[in-house]
């Protein structure tokens, strides 16, 4: 497959030598594909936490000697899927404060504070970025806008996973469902001892199928026969292994702003039509159901957008108890800007109680013909 270059490269290349740099994303969103590019002619030293050998031997390092004999004269060394080694929050840690010639990087596929402690552990000593799946304007520098354009349909069923961008259907389909199982059921389960599969799985299917729709954690749980708690608790552990993205309401503690309703989208729209088995042509599904992928589609690329350019931007929907609402709300440095998602609409005007309630917000309406405006230049 073809490399296609990556937003957060620069941001990469100029992170502190003297911090460890954390690469995270979900698996197969190419971390390690674009750590291996951009050490393709710089001597290094790669290990992975998928080798148990490796894990083994990484939690023996302990002294300052030992360590500086494993890395050698390496000017790189990068721990893969860093997450599956024990304690590696205080291995980065020694590996930082002896201050070597030599960069310290880490991929991991869950946040790594959920295995590890990590930021805890080596508190002030990291430096983390996040990869998500490719960016339709990553795709658009490389394929240019008229064939991103013309397969917009099928990334509205597959995604933008990197091997599927490229894949016939069928691989597709078959990656997609793997992975999501992979991700779903093994990592998860693996990471937090999840004691109520059914539950958790009950949990998943219905946030596929109303993915953008309007929940709470009570609600939820009472669906899902769970407690609210293994709501919460499940809720973070899908978001921390990036398969879902929670946006919480709006609010300045204005009577009639919503609180405690939550909306949930899948952080990929292929992993969420894996989750359910279905991948019908977008033309094929009911008006309904395209519309409600188109939002998840747009909603994940803005965050994409603002992850690479203003990564302290917060994410957000707001909505009033008399229904009222817009799809996405950003804010950053006290600056607002919302945006109305509509697959095929235009005339779709700001509800007046917003505009009353925040008259200084830019407000956009975003349909499948305009959405290169806002994923392609700055807002």
């Amino acid at each position: 497959m073809r490399y296609i270059p990556r937003q957060i490269t620069d941001r990469l290349l100029a992170s502190p030598k003297n911090k460890a740099t954390l690469l995270l994303g979900a698996r197969q969103v190419g971390k390690s594909t674009l750590l291996k590019h951009l050490l393709s002619e710089v001597p290094h030293l790669w290990v992975s936490g998928d080798d148990p050998k490796t894990c083994s031997d990484l939690s023996r390092l302990i002294s300052p000697t030992d360590l500086k004999q494993y890395i050698g004269d390496n000017k790189v060394f990068v721990i893969d899927e860093a997450q599956r080694i024990d304690s590696i929050g205080l291995l980065l840690k020694r590996l930082v404060d002896l201050q070597l010639d030599c960069r310290i990087m880490a991929t991991g596929s869950s946040s790594l504070d959920l295995a590890s402690g990590v930021f805890e552990s080596a508190a002030g000593r990291i430096r983390a970025y996040q990869l998500m799946t490719f960016s339709l304007e990553e795709l658009t520098k490389f394929f240019g806008w008229g064939e991103v354009s013309q397969n917009l349909s099928d990334r509205l069923v597959y995604g933008n996973y990197p091997f599927v961008v490229e894949e016939d259907p069928f691989e597709a389909e078959q990656n997609l469902s793997m992975l999501f199982q992979s991700v779903a059921f093994k990592d998860i389960f693996s990471l937090s001892g999840i004691r109520k599969p059914a539950g958790f799985t009950r949990l998943v299917e219905i946030l596929a199928y109303r993915i953008g729709g309007l929940c709470t954690v009570d609600s939820l749980a009472k669906e899902c026969g769970l407690s609210a708690s293994a709501v919460e608790n499940y809720l973070s552990l899908l978001e921390q292994c990036f398969l879902i993205k929670v946006l919480p309401s709006f609010s300045k503690n204005l009577a009639n702003e919503l609180k405690k309703s939550k909306k949930i989208y899948f952080c990929d729209v292929g992993l969420r039509n894996a989750a359910i088995g279905d991948f019908r042509p977008f033309s094929t599904r009911p008006p309904e159901e395209q519309g409600a992928l188109f939002e998840n589609f747009f909603i994940m690329e803005r965050i994409k957008f603002s992850l690479y350019r203003n990564p302290l931007t917060r994410h957000y929907f707001w909505r009033t108890k008399n229904r009222a609402e817009v799809d996405l709300i950003e804010v950053n440095n006290q600056q607002m800007t919302a945006f109305e998602v509509k697959l095929s609409r235009e005339n779709v005007a700001a509800p007046p109680s917003f505009l009353n309630a925040y008259p200084d917000a830019d407000f956009f309406v975003v349909n499948q013909h305009n959405l290169q405006k806002y994923l392609l230049e700055q807002h």
